[in-house]
């Protein structure tokens, strides 16, 4: 993002290259996947969880627990009443759920069909279009807030995608970026074996990287912290039994195998791997 050459590296990820910069700390996959090799990863199995009605509850209850950290921030900087908000990549629909209830106008963007309507069906109403917001008619400067939850890491063009939320989002408007950190402590500590490197994730960011995209997109007042999500042991096992890690799926499997039930599924607010960049459109809030 900043320009300059990136060297190519080896890669975790089977069959794909790594650039990284070293002014910025951009990487990126090189060459990216092509589109049927991450059609065939993007099936209605891609999120984690059973589909029995009481893992589904509780996957469910741990998304909103993560979701109400979310509105949590965004309602720190936009009252929720009369403002419209635009989840990227809403999945089942919790996020919106929590924010519904703070009193956000809800919409979202989510490119499964399968999950779309699992959302829409959970909110009631048909809040969720299937597509991205490149191919959706979604009206310019509308939303006071935006959120996109891992996300950014999976677009082709980030700054494309960014110049299309700035074109969303209200003069003055929020937009609450969640995406894997080169610079948290798992990566520190794994370093090439860091569980979020995998074929969907065509870029990773670090703190720099992402400030400098937000700047060249027109965004301002940019701040980026480690992220928190609410997380239980059972899903962190279930995680790195799909990712796997070597030494640490492992012993993380024989830690759920001995954890009690009452312990595997508590909620645990977890700094692994991710960062947090709110940012603001550049302007004036218009009134409502």
């Amino acid at each position: 993002m900043c320009e300059r050459p990136a060297p190519l590296r080896r890669s975790a990820v089977p069959n794909y290259a790594l650039r990284a910069c070293p002014e910025c700390r951009l990487e990126f996959l090189d060459p990216q996947p092509d589109d049927s090799v991450l059609e065939a990863i993007y099936s209605d199995g891609y999120f984690l969880g059973e589909r029995h009605n009481e893992a589904a509850a509780r996957r469910s209850k741990m998304k909103r627990a993560t979701g109400a950290l979310y509105v949590d921030a965004l309602a720190s900087l936009v009252r929720p009443e009369n403002a419209d908000l635009l989840e990227i990549g809403c999945g089942h629909g919790e996020v919106l759920l929590e924010a519904r209830n703070r009193g956000f106008r809800v919409s979202g963007v989510e490119i499964s069909a399968h999950a779309a309507a699992i959302a829409n069906r959970r909110l009631g109403a048909q809040a969720v279009s299937v597509g991205t917001i490149e191919t959706l008619p979604l009206a310019p400067d509308h939303f006071d807030a935006v959120l996109a939850a891992d996300v950014i890491e999976h677009v082709r063009d980030p700054e494309g995608w960014l110049l299309r939320v700035h074109e969303l989002l209200v003069p003055g408007g929020i937009l609450l970026l969640i995406t894997p950190s080169l610079d948290s402590w798992t990566r520190r500590l794994l370093r090439g074996r860091w569980m979020e490197y995998k074929i969907e994730h065509l870029y990773y960011f670090s703190a720099a990287s992402i400030r400098l995209l937000l700047e060249r997109c027109g965004f301002d007042e940019i701040r980026v912290s480690p992220s928190r999500k609410v997380l239980t042991i059972d899903y962190i096992a279930r995680h790195f039994d799909r990712f796997r890690v070597p030494i640490l799926s492992p012993l993380i499997g024989l830690l759920r195998q001995a954890a009690p039930s009452r312990i595997a599924h508590r909620h645990l607010p977890v700094s692994a791997s991710a960062l947090m960049a709110i940012a603001r459109k550049a302007g004036m809030r218009r009134p409502k």
